[in-house]
């Protein structure tokens, strides 16, 4: 109970909702073209997980370079995210397996469901579009695991000398768990911005994957960082 009630003192959904909007607002353009890149980037499926720790990564370093003054051009963000994926093609296969594993449950549940109508199955896709959410969630702030971590001693840049995503899948739950009032705020959050992608068909491709990787970075940045105030502050251009 304290703990929970420390957490809302601690943490403000407000400075995060509005956050996210300022930095949608004034990275529009890096939103879509990174969304684009990432999407493409995923259609072999196994490449996923690679395209999602590219995202997360270009993400935060276009938010940090605002609160810092060390901003990136738009070729210079797309050049980032296109040689931290080839960097991380390995690294991502447990985050393609996991993402592509629980989709494909919760559409043969699904599909399954509808056919047939029992209660079982319906219940069973009910509870599988819960996890896709949860998992997506999950799968986001491991890439901020990684995109975070210490650089390995000697300034090796090889992706394989890092925080695995083994590793960062399980520092995630634990990182999520911490918060958990502001987590369960992050997945319904995540879950309208997949409901008005989906609905809007086109936008899935367009801005879903840039939306929830600036989602993480402000998230991470509420609970784990200087605060997500800091960031409205910086795209005001009021950060001292």
């Amino acid at each position: 109970m304290r703990a929970t009630t420390d957490e809302t003192q601690r943490l403000d959904p407000i400075a995060a909702i509005s956050a996210f909007g300022r930095a949608t607002y004034s990275d529009l353009v890096t939103v879509v073209v990174l969304s684009v890149a990432a999407s493409v980037a995923s259609v072999p499926l196994v490449t996923l997980g690679a395209a999602l720790l590219a995202l997360v990564e270009t993400m935060t370093d276009v938010v940090e370079g605002e609160t810092t003054g060390q901003m990136v051009s738009e070729r210079g963000r797309f050049a980032a995210f296109r040689k931290s994926f080839r960097r991380n093609l390995r690294r991502g296969l447990p985050l393609s397996l996991l993402a592509i594993g629980v989709v494909v449950t919760t559409y043969v549940y699904s599909t399954i469901a509808l056919t047939i109508r029992e209660p079982v199955f319906l219940l069973g896709a009910l509870a599988g579009l819960y996890a896709v959410v949860v998992v997506v969630v999950v799968l986001f702030r491991a890439a901020s695991l990684v995109a975070r971590a210490p650089e390995p001693a000697g300034g090796d840049s090889d992706a394989s000398s890092g925080l695995s995503a083994t590793a960062a899948l399980r520092d995630a739950s634990y990182h999520l768990l911490e918060t958990p009032s502001f987590s369960v705020l992050q997945c319904c959050f995540a879950a309208l911005l997949l409901g008005l992608c989906v609905a809007l068909g086109i936008a899935v491709v367009m801005l879903l994957p840039g939306w929830l990787a600036l989602l993480e970075v402000v998230a991470f940045e509420e609970t784990t960082g200087e605060g997500a105030e800091r960031i409205v502050l910086a795209y005001r251009g009021e950060l001292v």
